[in-house]
């Protein structure tokens, strides 16, 4: 017999079942997600790709047209025979703003329903959130002069990337080493209050993973799990996507930070407290450190990625080396994740073509393979972009019908 405990608990537990209503809301999410990836596409060709009856999709594309999240327009005649009419996404019919704090800058872009950035502006980021608020209630008020048509609200979704730690469920600021005064910030919930939308705090590393899903599914190579490597001045950040989706941890405040994985116990202090982190071995401070003994100059380091490019032997030696200990780390998240694929991103890239065959030959068992190759968007554009693919994908998000 179950304890009275357990029996309450289960009592209290509730559980959803499918309804019609909520059949058309994935249907819905289904074909809008169809029309964003295969536009122009007509309601027979979605029809087609996704079983639904003709007169469902035409029910659930009228409703997207009405809403205006979609728009629908005559093909040009080729030959004889019908003419079909095409569906497009509505670009107009749901604007975003992503948002991008750096230690240095913060950038803010708008786009529409494409996720296609359509302007973007940036200042000196505050050292405090109280003044971070004063310069984006400013932003906003630029926008919206860029914006002729628009009224009311002028967004339907907000996304801040961050760089530290968020609790995405509330939105909040958790920590950002660079802006210590940021700390335990409700950034989310004064944001909103501010701009009139709802807002998405989160890491900027999950936000850069999410900007390369979804440049994948445009190019028809849906990525469903895979690792996500920002390799910076100082440290290493990631994302990790699990199932097409962000992997924020139980409590939705942080998940691979691989960065801090141990890879030399006797090696030295890592600003977390502990000894030979991954970070310490193949941040671009550690590579610079292998060619000079002067202070790390993140200006600088360019020119030492140019020696790299030009021939430079005793550079591309250092870069090799730091590729071994970027191999050495990437066996084990491989180990423990088995991913499709593990993206690095960072300036170290500009040299991929000498650290590839050290990172691809990755420290593995024999008949273990796994692709490691650079990201598609450059570190400064990654985070703003990802704030608003993050910002945009609220428009395709399927229902949550779990229990």
């Amino acid at each position: 017999m179950p304890s009275d405990l357990s029996a309450k608990n289960r009592g209290a537990r509730k559980y959803h079942s499918a309804t019609p209503s909520s059949i058309r809301a994935v249907n819905r999410a289904i074909l809008l997600n169809l029309i964003r990836l295969q536009a122009p596409i007509s309601r027979a060709g979605l029809s087609e790709r996704t079983g639904i009856f003709r007169s469902n999709v035409s029910e659930i594309v009228d409703e997207l047209i009405e809403s205006g999240l979609v728009r629908e327009k005559r093909a040009v005649p080729v030959g004889r025979g019908r003419v079909p009419f095409h569906l497009y996404l509505n670009d107009a019919g749901f604007r975003v703003l992503g948002i991008s704090i750096r230690p240095d800058k913060t950038h803010a872009a708008y786009a529409g329903l494409g996720g296609e950035i359509q302007n973007s502006l940036s200042f000196a980021t505050p050292k405090t959130p109280r003044g971070l608020m004063n310069e984006l209630r400013l932003a906003i008020r630029e926008m919206r002069s860029w914006i002729p048509d628009a009224s009311g609200h002028l967004f339907e979704q907000i996304c801040v990337s961050i760089p530290g730690l968020a609790d995405a469920a509330r939105g909040r600021v958790l920590w950002v080493p660079a802006l210590p005064e940021y700390s335990d910030f409700a950034l989310g919930e004064e944001l909103e209050k501010l701009a009139g939308a709802p807002v998405s705090v989160d890491n900027d590393n999950n936000l850069a993973a999410l900007a390369e899903m979804w440049l994948e599914d445009k190019s028809e190579m849906r990525l469903d799990n895979f690792v996500f490597l920002e390799i910076g001045d100082v440290g290493v950040g990631a994302g990790l996507i699990l199932n097409h989706e962000i992997y924020r941890g139980h409590d939705s405040t942080f998940a691979a930070e691989f960065g801090h994985m141990v890879v030399d116990p006797s090696g030295p202090r890592c600003e977390c407290g502990r000894r030979g982190c991954w970070e310490l071995f193949v941040s671009n401070r550690a590579t610079w450190a292998r060619c000079t003994n002067l202070e790390f100059d993140a200006a600088r380091f360019e020119e030492l990625i140019q020696s790299g490019l030009s021939g430079d032997r005793r550079v591309a030696k250092a870069f090799r080396e730091t590729a071994d200990r970027l191999s050495l780390g990437i066996s084990n998240i491989v180990l423990a994740l088995n991913p499709e694929v593990v993206v690095v991103m960072g300036r170290i890239t500009k040299l991929w073509h000498i650290i590839r065959p050290v990172v691809e030959g990755v420290r593995m068992r024999s008949g273990i393979k796994v692709c490691v190759r650079p990201a598609r968007l450059q570190t400064e554009n990654a985070f703003l972009q990802g704030a608003v693919s993050y910002a945009v994908s609220k428009a395709f998000a399927q229902p949550n019908l779990g229990w």
